[in-house]
């Protein structure tokens, strides 16, 4: 029998709620980060997630506001045009660069899922990636680190900048999400822990669609939508979020910024 404290990898699986008898059966070694997370959330059978008390959800109007004030959106156009949810809940990397490559506008591949229309699909994702890569059975299971979705995306016709978290201050990470959200022509991808923004989970991919400068918050458009809506993190939580260690690499988490090739 499989040992079932690998159906719960904590570091870049992307969604797996535990219950309280499975985070007591399955102790994990932390991080010197992850001590001063809160504790997932417990959810109800039937009851959605409650997002936490530092973030707002974009549909709140807080949310709208910080949207409609901020100076650095413009990814968020695009990005909003191809929202993505996961297909499994392992596959957040999959769903963000899926969302990144069809509001890019490179050239679609055809697609078994819309055999008359080119479109980038999960489904079709790994299609002409080697396995020895990114196998996708395994990634199904287990999510990509940074360094796999690097090489992965590496197949496609976009430049890759991979930015390791831990290399990075708040005032840096500030200044890198100015630059690149204000424009429609680049996304940025975000690879990071859940518990140190509060919220319910492990290792997760999502892309970043928004600054707000006055509340020095990033807007979040998270894939695994059946979890939580499209949430603004403060910055400073977001950065704590992806300096997190993932367990396969022994490395920060961190970003890539993707670019369509000229």
């Amino acid at each position: 029998m499989k040992n079932i404290a690998s159906w719960f990898e904590p570091v870049r699986w992307c969604s797996g709620l535990l219950t309280v008898a499975a985070v007591v059966a399955l102790p994990q070694p932390l991080m010197a980060r992850e001590l001063i997370a809160p504790p997932a959330t417990v959810v109800a059978a039937g009851q959605p997630l409650e997002i936490p008390n530092r973030l707002f959800a974009l549909s709140h109007p807080i949310g709208q506001q910080r949207l409609l004030q901020s100076d650095y959106r413009q990814a968020y156009w695009p990005l909003a045009t191809y929202f993505e949810t996961q297909r499994n809940q392992a596959y957040c990397s999959v769903a963000t660069s899926v969302m990144a490559l069809n509001a890019l506008g490179v050239p679609r591949p055809a697609t078994v899922l819309y055999p008359d229309f080119p479109f980038f699909t999960q489904e079709d994702f790994f299609a002409n990636v080697d396995r020895r890569i990114a196998d996708p059975e395994v990634v199904a299971r287990k999510g990509m680190t940074l360094e796999q979705l690097e090489a992965v995306l590496g197949h496609y016709t976009v430049t890759v900048e991979k930015v390791v978290a831990d290399t990075l201050d708040a005032s840096q990470l500030r200044e890198l999400l100015k630059k690149h959200l204000r424009e429609q022509d680049r996304f940025v991808l975000l690879n990071f822990n859940r518990r140190l923004i509060g919220q319910a989970g492990g290792g997760h991919w999502s892309p970043l669609a928004a600054y707000h400068e006055a509340s020095d918050s990033v807007l979040l458009m998270d894939v695994a939508r059946y979890k939580y809506p499209p949430v603004w993190v403060p910055l400073v939580d977001l950065l704590q979020g992806a300096q997190n260690h993932d367990s396969v690499s022994g490395k920060a988490r961190g970003l890539l910024i993707v670019t369509k090739k000229n």
